[in-house]
């Protein structure tokens, strides 16, 4: 029913064998454990993409025979309990295998079937729609070989979340441990993002060239015309107001070692102040004095030969008691490529260029726009494969200094 790479493949049946035998783990070795981390952290950052979405289309959608209703709250009640494993410690031992990864993919299976059914016995197209949206999303993840790639260039229909109390849709794109790279999208009615704070989190606001508009950070706001990275500690109120004819989406890393990379739903003030009572001050003002011109570092790292990386933003800026701080990085990579720490969990984002990931010897190629998690402890290297010089993003949450150094 699914389409799975051999990686994937390998690791169903793994856990499948290990059931057979009481959960015996004798069979599960370092490789399997590896992959299977891997597929588990792309398959939760679905606990607010198609898990959600799917959930929500599919209570929108008119029953049309009675008797189905017992399928479809099997359907619903299975794709709640995704979401709600995707809140739950991935581990780091055999139990990633017989446990979150073998419940992922049967619970996947079970929606599947719940969806399809319904479709063959209803001839619903609403549902048949749902199921081919469904589908189509988890094989992205199950038909790969375990280094997940998700763009910023769309919102995939049923893979968003809409924040109460904002009305932005969020695309998620990574999700670690306790932070997450994320896209809002700003098609929809609401082209903005309406001010609001968080009290247990971290953020960081990205936005690219082109970009006309205004931000707001604490009690101030300030005209940007060219590209950012802005920090936001929490306790913060923050926004955008668009002044552009062209549509502005604002990527953005949330973290917090209180809660999650999830939190960024579950921790939302919206705060209604008109934006125009604010101060407004110059964009080099002290008020912003924290905030990067992204365009221009990374400008700056295309123009060089060697690979290196430096920090754009630490962690001491964003870190609050025990939120813990975001830190962002800059990487340019050149063909004889770059070995990232082996430490936290780590958010790549490629900006320019082209290349190829290797994480624990498995390589996929990866272009600008796409993101990828590093789990903890995984090593991992970069190498540009194109003419175009490969500049990279990474971002990670801490609270210490004290981490590996990063190696040419």
């Amino acid at each position: 029913m699914l389409r799975m790479h051999a990686h994937y493949q390998q690791i169903v049946q793994k856990a499948e064998e290990s059931h057979a035998q009481n959960r015996n783990p004798s069979g599960i070795d370092c490789e399997d454990i590896m992959l299977a981390r891997l597929y588990s952290y792309a398959l939760r950052l679905h606990i607010i993409g198609t898990f959600h979405a799917t959930r929500i289309a599919l209570k929108e959608c008119p029953l049309s025979r009675p008797e189905m209703q017992p399928y479809r709250t099997r359907t619903l009640e299975t794709l709640e309990d995704l979401a709600n494993q995707s809140m739950e410690t991935v581990p780091r031992d055999f139990r990633v295998v017989i446990t979150t990864f073998h419940r992922y993919h049967r619970g996947i299976i079970r929606v599947l079937e719940g969806l399809e059914w319904e479709a063959a016995v209803n001839r619903e197209d609403r549902v048949r729609d749902i199921a081919r949206r469904f589908r189509f999303i988890v094989e992205e993840i199950t038909g790969e070989c375990g280094i997940h790639l998700t763009q910023d260039m769309h919102a995939p229909k049923q893979g968003g979340f809409v924040v109460p109390g904002l009305g932005i849709t969020i695309v998620p794109l990574v999700y670690g441990d306790h932070h997450s790279w994320n896209l809002a999208w700003l098609a929809g009615d609401e082209h903005n993002v309406p001010t609001h704070r968080h009290h247990h989190g971290v953020e960081i606001h990205l936005g690219y060239n082109p970009t006309h508009g205004m931000t707001v950070l604490g009690n101030s706001r300030a005209v940007v015309d060219e590209g950012y990275a802005m920090p936001i500690p929490p306790e913060t109120d923050h926004g955008w107001v668009n002044t552009a004819d062209e549509i502005h989406h604002v990527s953005f890393i949330f973290g917090s070692l209180e809660h999650a990379g999830w939190g960024v739903f579950l921790d939302v003030e919206p705060r209604p102040d008109p934006v125009d009572a604010l101060k407004l001050v110059d964009r080099d003002s002290t008020e912003f004095s924290q905030m990067i011109y992204l365009e221009r570092e990374i400008d700056k790292a295309a123009r060089m030969a060697s690979s290196w990386r430096k920090t754009l933003i630490p962690y001491t800026v964003t870190q609050r008691g025990k939120t813990g701080g975001l830190e962002l990085g800059l990487m340019r990579v050149n063909p004889n490529g770059q070995k990232l720490p082996v430490g936290e969990f780590r958010v790549v984002s490629i900006v320019r260029g082209q290349g190829l990931v290797r994480i624990e010897g498995i390589e996929r190629a990866a272009q600008a726009h796409d993101h990828f998690g590093v789990p903890a402890g995984m090593t991992c290297e970069i190498h540009q494969t194109g003419d175009k010089p490969l500049v990279a993003l990474d971002a990670i949450i801490t609270s210490y200094s004290g981490r590996a150094t990063w190696q040419t």
